[in-house]
């Protein structure tokens, strides 16, 4: 109905589906939700795994996010732009969903004997470098070659799709992870937990390699998409 109104009725859409004829866009948002699908529903997974699989309080288990938020942030903040300055967007991109994939792979190798350092630590260095390194890359590439007059409309569009891969994700991992646990569901047993996160984590790193690849079809910052034609 949505796409109804916009494309039909509307005099003022909100999101002109004329966007859509842009790879920017396209590529860009298909990519963006993608990486929502992996980077958001992480924490969930996690923070049951630390509380139920490895015996964490709630406390602890808040501690023990600390590498993935703080190395994320300075990694955004102060490496990715100066990379930016000196490697394409899209290798950079590329560069940092593979990192992240590798850090999820890491991730899904999780074990009941596992403690901390063991299972957690580890792949979170490796999330939080690749997920700092593939951020700025991909919202300069998705909003590429936006016209004054629609960049409001294309940075709306592509925080929403984020948003909505992270609830889609979230949804979809779960029955992901409830399959592979085994028969034993997504209850308080550490062992069925256990073997049913290693499968949401093993889906996230495949889902992040696509991306890597979708930052190929990705338009360079300031570059003619003939799409758009």
């Amino acid at each position: 109905m949505f796409v109804a109104v916009e494309g039909r009725w509307s005099r003022h859409p909100l999101v002109p589906l004329r966007l859509f004829r842009l790879r920017a866009i396209t590529v860009g948002n298909l990519a963006m939700l993608l990486v929502g699908v992996c980077l958001m529903p992480m924490w969930y997974f996690l923070s049951l795994y630390m509380q139920q699989g490895l015996g964490l309080s709630a406390l602890a288990t808040g501690l023990g996010f600390l590498p993935h938020t703080a190395i994320t942030v300075a990694v955004g903040a102060l490496l990715a732009p100066r990379l930016m300055n000196r490697m394409p967007a899209r290798t950079l991109l590329a560069t940092g969903c593979l990192i992240a994939a590798a850090g999820f792979w890491w991730q899904s190798r999780i074990d009941v004997t596992d403690t901390y350092l063991t299972a957690i630590l580890g792949p979170a260095i490796a999330i939080a470098v690749g997920g700092g390194l593939l951020n700025t890359p991909l919202t300069t590439l998705v909003t590429s070659g936006i016209t004054r007059d629609d960049a409001g409309a294309a940075s709306g569009l592509m925080n929403t799709t984020k948003q909505v891969g992270g609830a889609l994700g979230l949804a979809a991992l779960l029955t992901v992870a409830g399959g592979g646990a085994t028969g034993m569901g997504l209850t308080a047993d550490p062992v069925g937990l256990t073997a049913g996160f290693s499968v949401a984590f093993t889906t996230m790193a495949g889902l992040l390699a696509v991306v890597a690849v979708l930052a190929a079809a990705l338009p360079a910052p300031g570059g003619h998409d003939p799409a758009a034609q």
